[in-house]
């Protein structure tokens, strides 16, 4: 809980205008990984200036289709694939790939973050 609040707060920090940041989540229904994430964290996921925005194998919308043909979204290899999106510039800042538990994740999204 502490290190959701530290990622809320730093992230609350950044200017919204300069940055327009979303977190996508590449989501596989049958993923058991990916339904652990959606059972664990996307229900209380509440980073106000970083939303989650979940994307769904096989019904993904026109715009994010164009930006991997574009390769401004890198290859997606495993679900659940979580990219960090500018959408000001419109590409992929970074990426955590794969979910092993809450507590991880969170830490590793402190650490993009970070940048």
């Amino acid at each position: 809980m502490i290190r959701f609040l530290l990622i809320s707060l730093f992230v609350m920090t950044f200017n919204v205008q300069a940055y327009a940041f979303e977190l996508l989540m590449f989501n596989n229904k049958y993923c058991i990984f990916c339904n652990k994430f959606l059972k664990e964290v996307s229900k209380e996921y509440n980073i106000s200036n970083l939303p989650l925005i979940i994307i769904d194998e096989g019904n993904e919308p026109e715009w994010f289709i164009t930006a991997y043909i574009e390769k401004r979204i890198n290859p997606i290899r495993a679900t659940p694939t979580f990219i960090l999106w500018d959408e000001f510039e419109k590409y992929e800042v970074d990426r955590i790939v794969g979910y092993s538990g809450k507590d991880l994740f969170y830490n590793q999204l402190q650490k993009i973050l970070a940048f």
